[in-house]
């Protein structure tokens, strides 16, 4: 079917390569970052997405005059 994952070691991170790290763990910790020909990779982050906000409040604030009731 596929190739089997590769587990990921401390001595893969880019953070260990450069004597950045001043841990000794067993497994990779939550600030690992991948090291690719000397160089660090950055994690991928999230699309941001605004959220749809007609017709309803936004941090407490009514979204218009009309549906807090004052006009």
């Amino acid at each position: 079917m596929g190739e089997k994952a590769r587990c990921v070691t401390c001595n893969d991170c880019y953070f260990r390569k450069t004597s950045l790290c001043a841990l000794d763990l067993v497994e990779p910790c939550p600030t690992f970052r991948p090291a690719l020909k000397g160089q660090m990779i950055a994690p991928r982050q999230a699309t941001l997405v605004e959220p749809p906000t007609a017709g309803r409040a936004v941090w407490g604030v009514p979204a218009s005059p009309i549906a807090a009731g004052i006009a």
